[in-house]
Formats: structure tokens, C-alpha cells, sequence
């Protein structure tokens, strides 16, 4: 009998074991159905999803796809005109190629459909490329129904680096990821093309929800076993017990939960980010597969508020409404798109309308679009001529900043008749009372824009507080990562510890500012770390020193490396795949090979300034003076007004012993290059060591007036003076220089 039982359990569990392999076997090798099968079971969904933004994503032409008017029509823009029509049942777009000739070209697919409609251009070597020339497609009383340029009125040539046939504007790099359902670039380097495939031509349920082939093998059984129905994720927000505040009136959550899948799966689309691989697999990190833009300064204001085409991800993350928990859905309906509530009665959900819904909160009327919460809190900015979107970071509008920063702000985007002044003076007397004693990370950011005494405190008070968000410490490290005291590299290898891929990311790259045993000793460990994205960053740190690494450190860099370029290589329809392989190579003292990628990458991108520039440099090193060069005049022949070709070509004429052209060349530099410190700092020392001594402490000077102490500008002062015997400004400025940078 116990042998009889024994038997049995070892059956039972062997069942067991062989149905959860199958199980984990079928659900790892889920595959896309198509969003046809979705409809059956989920008929209101999918009624909800024909009428959003995604379902529209992307389509094929067609009489009820195609919205633009292509009935023999045409659009003159800045002296060139562009006809559309329809012949065959096709359409046609009659428009300038790269060439600068008129040529007749078939409209593939659309591309969204409002405000506005674009469309594609497919090219026999798998290229699609976004045609300029938009429909508006927005009510002709509002402006619409009519044809505009992309670039309204700013003239894009066909030699322009934007102009519509060019890599920056290729759909299978730019646009395809976001457009569609289970995208794969697919390019090959060695015939440069693309052989880019896709299941659907939208953002389909399974854009979001994984592919579902498991999860229709479940809906047969509905087996409650089976974890998130037979997707690999849920996309559900986790339950939280929100209870209203009684001094704020505003519900909060008992306990703030992260909901990071959520919103990470809407991050793929909805941020500011550089996709680097094919291999996306839902509820992994989104730094597996995409490294998201910080709210850096190229990009955003000072203070995170939104100036380039942005999206969504940087600027939510860095709300409250983050910190609270809240997620995409708990304003939009994920298969519509569509708000939950109109007007104000969706941030009445959550923040008391007796409280916040009047003048008693917004001091404008009740039915003026001055009590609209978005218009002070979501301020709009336009992007592509029509398109208004809002700025996510759902902020308190701050005039009073405005004056200091020169950011913008909402009470003057509505008062436009109005100074910055008028609407400080009006906000000081509604809110200065209700302010936050402690300083914004706005201000504490413009400080460290600006170079100020109270920098490196700055940068100190935003890593160690326990308040601001994670996207702030972020952009914060990676542009200032220079602000490097001892006690920011104690917080700086603190956050490469962080359970936030975003912050360790981060806090590798502002490692490189260190020296080789504190790099050494922190970022090798960021070679294991389970997100793609940044053990490739702790490797393009570490190659500087990548022979004085230990054993397995070095073994985990070479995988890694091989890893990156791999990733670059497929990078190589732009130059950025070229270049960032050359540099690493050459770094690792692969010279041969970062030459011949130099070479193609100018070969093939000869508008791309910094393959000649950094070429210049590895000939340099190599004392191969004849060819630095030629490749300095070749860059100069074709971008005359680049700066850091003059600079390296002023330095080639030093190293020559013709002072005369390479000061000539040093000087234009820092015309051309007037706000880099590397640019003004090279030609001040050759002014120095010509004997120009106090013109080049003149040059330094102006600098630092226009901006800010840098660091290598005031380091040039020090040493100028000292060997001026200037004693007094050598101290001064190697005390302002302790000052803003703590050490």
C-alpha cells in the first residue's frame, strides 16, 4: 500500500511538473494572433479601440483611409510646388527628390489621422520615408482641410539633413516602432537595407497586451491557474485605498504602489527615446530594448517643463501624480484613449471641486477657460503646425520662475498681451503664502545650469533628497555629473545600487567624470546588471581602463562589449552606428578597425562633423599628419562653418609650427563655437603662448560673464594668471572655482 502511494504521488507529480513545462514552454513561445481574434470575447474593447488614435495608427491607402485631398490638387511651399493626385485607384504625390528634380511618387500607407494625416513612401531597398506635406485634417473652420508643410515655413532644401528622403526622416528607424504591432527593423548592414517586418499596420491589443496566442489557448479552459490569463504581463493597476485628505482635499493613497509595468508598456510610444534593438519582450525594463531621454536641457526647460517634441514619459514622471501612484488609465481609457471625464470634473475625481473648482482656487471665473485646471496645470504646446499637446508634468504655473529662468509659464501662454512681471505680481498675491519654503528642483536645477556658487550643493540637495522624483536625480546626474565632490560620488555609487534601472543608467554615465581607481572600483559591478541598457553604458565607461580590469570583470566586458556592437552595427543606416563603434573600438585599442568606420561613416554620411573631427585626432596620435589633414579639409570643404573642424585644423597647423593660419583657425573656431568652453579655452591658450597674455584672460572673462564658471574656462584662469604672477585673480578664481564645484 505505501509503495502503492508513493507511486501515485510520483505520478501526480511528475503530471504537475510536465503540465507546468508545457505551460511555461507554450507560454514562452507566444506568438502575435492578430487583434481580429481579440473582437469574439471582447466585443466593447474592440468597439472602444476602432475609434482611438492607436487603431488609426498606421493604414493602408485607400478611399476610407486616405483623407487628404488628392482630387489634382497642389501646395506651393517656399516656391516649390508639390501636386497630389490619383491615377489606377493609386495615390501620387508629385514632389523634389534628394536630387533636387521633380519626380512623380506612390503614396504606401497613411499615417495617422488627426489633427493631421501623413503619408509614406516605400523605396525599392525597404526604405519608407515620411513625406513633408501634411493633411490637416481638423474642421475647415478651425483652420483644417487643407494641405501644410511639416516644417511650416522654415525652408528644408533636399541637401538639408531634415529634408524628407533623408535619415531623419525614416519611418523604419523614426516611426515604425510606434506605428504598428510586433516590429522588427531588420536591417542589414551589408547591402544597407531594410527587410522591416510587421503584424498589423496599427497599435494593436497586442501592442500592449503581448502576443496572445496563450491567452486564447486559456480562454478554452479558463484555467485560473494559468498566471495573467496566458500573457506574460497585467496590465492592471494595483489596488490601492485612496482616501480623501481632509486639509487637502485631495484623495491619497494609504500607501503609494509603483504600477512601472503599466507604464512603462505606454513608454514605448509615449517618450522620448532611442529604440536600440529588435528584441522587445513585454514586462521587461524598458531599458532592455529603448534608453528614454532625461529631461535634459536639449530637450526640455530647465525645469522639466516641456520644449521639444517630448511626449509623455519624462515629463508624468516627474509629477505628484506619479509619486501617488497614479497611472495612464486612471485619466484615459486605455482601448478609447479618450479622458475618463470631461473638463474639470476628471481632476474632480481625485481633488475636491468645492476646494479647487473656482475662484476661490484659480481666481477666474467659474466658465472662463481660466478655471480650466489643464490650462493652468497641462499648459499646451504645438508640435507639427496643429497638433496641441499637453504637458504632463501637471505642475503649479510659476511666473515668479519665469523671471528668473526665462522658462516658460501657463498664466502667459493664455495672457499673451501681458508681461512675465504682471503675472508674477498677480501669482504672488494669490499663492507666495501657499509656496514650499524649501527651493523647487527648478531652481535647484538653473543653479547648475548656470554654474553658481551653490552648485555643487544644489546637485547634492537633489540626489540626497528622498522626495524629488527619479527622473530629476536622473537628468541631474547625467548633465552635471562634472559637480564631483567626494560627497557626490558617495551618492553617485549609492545610486549605482539603485532598484531603478533609469537611476544606475545615470549614475554610470556621470561616473566617467572620476578618476581610473574610483571607476574602477564602483562601475565594474554594473557589467552584470540584468538590464541591457546599462551594462552597455558601465562598458563605454570602463573601455578607457579595459585592460586593468580583474579577470572576470574583463571576460563579462569583452561579452559585453561584443554585446554593444552588435547593437551599433545594426545602428548603421545612421551615423551614430559608425561613430560610437569607432570610438569604442579605438578606445580599446582596436585602431584599424575604428579607422576604416571612420572612413565608411564619412563615406556614407559625409554631413556627420565628428568622423572627421575624431579621425583627425586618431591621426594625430599616429603622427600621421599628411592624412589629418586632408580629412580636416575634406570636413571643412563640405560644413565651412563647423567649429570643431577649424579647431582641429588650428591645432594642425600649431603642431606644424605655423602659429600665423593656426591661430586664424583657433580664432574662427571660437567665433563659430562662441558658447564652448573647449572652443574659447583652446584659442585663449594660443593666445598666451603668443604672447597675448592679457587678451587671453580678457577672452576667458567674457566667457565666464555670458556662461557661467565651466570648469575648464576657470581651471585656464588659474593657470594663466598664476604664470602671469597675477596672484590676486589666480586665488580668486581658484576660490570661485572651489565654490561651484566643492572641490
Amino acid at each position: 500500500m505505501k509503495l502503492l502511494k508513493v507511486i501515485l504521488v510520483l505520478t501526480v507529480l511528475i503530471l504537475v511538473l510536465n503540465q507546468c513545462m508545457q505551460q511555461k514552454a507554450s507560454s514562452s513561445a507566444a506568438v502575435y494572433v492578430g487583434s481580429d481574434k481579440c473582437q469574439s470575447c471582447h466585443q466593447k474593447e474592440a468597439e472602444l479601440f476602432k475609434t482611438s488614435d492607436h487603431y488609426h495608427a498606421m493604414d493602408t491607402v485607400s478611399a476610407a483611409t486616405v483623407k487628404g485631398d488628392f482630387n489634382n490638387t497642389s501646395f506651393v511651399y517656399t516656391g516649390d510646388t508639390a501636386f497630389f493626385y490619383k491615377r489606377d485607384g493609386k495615390y501620387f504625390v508629385r514632389t523634389t527628390d534628394s536630387t533636387g528634380t521633380k519626380k512623380e511618387f506612390v503614396i504606401s500607407y497613411t499615417f495617422g489621422w488627426q489633427p493631421l494625416q501623413q503619408y509614406l513612401v516605400k523605396f525599392d531597398d525597404g526604405r519608407m520615408q515620411v513625406l513633408p506635406f501634411c493633411w490637416d485634417t481638423r474642421a475647415k473652420e478651425k483652420g483644417g482641410q487643407r494641405w501644410f508643410h511639416l516644417y511650416n515655413k522654415e525652408r528644408i532644401s533636399h541637401t538639408d539633413e531634415l529634408f524628407w528622403m533623408g535619415m531623419n526622416q525614416n519611418w523604419n528607424y523614426m516611426c515604425a516602432d510606434c506605428h504598428t504591432t510586433d516590429y522588427k527593423k531588420n536591417f542589414e548592414p551589408a547591402t544597407n537595407s531594410f527587410h522591416s517586418t510587421w503584424n498589423e499596420d496599427r497599435v494593436s491589443c497586442e501592442s500592449c497586451h503581448g502576443p496572445a496566442s496563450v491567452h486564447v489557448q486559456w480562454a478554452q479552459t479558463k484555467d485560473n491557474s494559468v498566471p495573467y490569463k496566458g500573457f506574460s504581463i497585467s496590465l492592471a493597476s494595483k489596488l490601492m485605498n485612496w482616501k480623501m485628505d481632509p486639509a487637502k482635499q485631495t484623495r491619497v493613497p494609504e500607501t503609494a504602489i509603483s504600477n512601472d509595468t503599466l507604464i512603462e508598456t505606454c513608454a514605448r510610444c509615449h517618450a522620448r527615446a532611442t529604440r536600440f534593438t529588435d528584441d522587445y519582450v513585454h514586462g521587461q525594463s524598458f531599458l532592455q530594448s529603448h534608453i528614454p531621454s532625461t529631461a535634459n536641457t536639449e530637450n526640455y526647460f530647465v525645469d522639466g517643463q516641456i520644449k521639444d517634441e517630448d511626449y509623455e514619459y519624462a515629463s508624468f514622471l516627474q509629477s505628484k501624480m506619479h509619486a501617488a501612484g497614479v497611472t495612464c488609465i486612471n485619466c484615459h481609457d486605455p482601448h478609447s484613449m479618450k479622458i475618463k471625464a470631461t473638463g474639470n470634473a476628471l481632476c474632480g475625481s481625485c481633488h475636491s471641486p468645492a476646494k479647487y473648482d473656482g475662484p476661490q482656487h484659480s481666481f477666474h471665473q467659474t466658465a472662463g477657460t481660466g478655471n480650466q485646471c489643464v490650462n493652468c496645470h497641462m499648459p499646451v504646446t504645438t508640435y507639427m503646425v496643429v497638433d496641441n499637446r499637453l504637458d504632463h508634468s501637471i505642475r503649479i504655473p510659476r511666473p515668479d520662475q519665469s523671471l528668473l529662468m526665462g522658462t516658460p509659464n501657463a498664466c502667459n501662454k493664455c495672457h499673451t498681451d501681458k508681461t512675465v512681471a504682471w503675472a508674477a505680481d498677480n501669482f504672488n498675491k494669490w499663492f507666495a503664502v501657499k509656496l514650499p519654503q524649501e527651493k523647487t528642483y527648478a531652481e535647484l536645477m538653473y543653479n547648475l545650469s548656470r554654474f553658481m556658487p551653490e552648485s555643487e550643493s544644489s546637485l547634492y540637495a537633489i540626489l540626497q533628497s528622498t522626495t524629488y522624483p527619479a527622473m530629476i536625480k536622473a537628468t541631474a546626474m547625467e548633465q552635471y555629473g562634472y559637480y564631483s565632490s567626494p560627497r557626490i560620488k558617495d551618492l553617485l555609487e549609492t545610486q549605482l545600487g539603485s532598484s531603478n534601472a533609469l537611476l544606475r543608467l545615470n549614475a554610470v554615465k556621470a561616473m566617467v567624470n572620476y578618476p581610473e581607481d574610483i571607476v574602477l572600483a564602483a562601475v565594474p559591478a554594473l557589467l552584470f546588471d540584468a538590464v541591457k541598457g546599462v551594462r552597455m553604458e558601465a562598458m563605454t565607461v570602463l573601455a578607457a581602463f579595459y585592460n586593468k580590469l580583474e579577470e572576470k570583470d574583463s571576460k563579462q566586458f569583452q561579452t559585453v562589449l561584443k554585446e554593444y556592437l552588435q547593437v551599433q552595427e545594426q545602428m548603421s543606416h545612421r551615423p551614430e552606428g559608425f561613430y560610437n563603434r569607432a570610438i569604442v573600438l579605438k578606445t580599446t585599442g582596436n585602431t584599424t578597425e575604428a579607422e576604416q568606420l571612420y572612413l565608411t561613416c564619412i563615406q556614407r554620411f559625409p554631413g556627420f562633423a565628428q568622423s572627421y573631427s575624431n579621425l583627425v585626432d586618431l591621426y594625430r596620435e599616429q603622427n600621421r599628419d599628411a592624412e589629418a589633414k586632408r580629412i580636416a579639409d575634406m570636413g571643412l570643404q563640405r560644413m565651412p562653418n563647423n567649429p570643431f573642424l577649424h579647431y582641429a585644423l588650428g591645432l594642425w597647423y600649431i603642431r606644424q609650427k605655423d602659429n600665423t593660419k593656426g591661430m586664424v583657425e583657433l580664432k574662427t573656431a571660437a567665433t563659430l563655437g562662441a558658447s564652448s568652453a573647449q572652443m574659447v579655452y583652446g584659442y585663449a591658450i594660443g593666445l598666451f603662448s603668443t604672447g597675448e597674455q592679457a587678451k587671453a584672460v580678457v577672452l576667458m572673462e567674457q566667457f565666464v560673464a555670458k556662461y557661467g564658471n565651466q570648469s575648464l574656462i576657470l581651471d585656464g584662469l588659474v593657470s594663466v594668471c598664476q604664470d602671469m604672477k597675477l596672484d590676486e585673480k589666480a586665488a580668486k578664481y581658484a576660490a570661485l572655482r572651489r565654490s561651484v564645484y566643492g572641490y
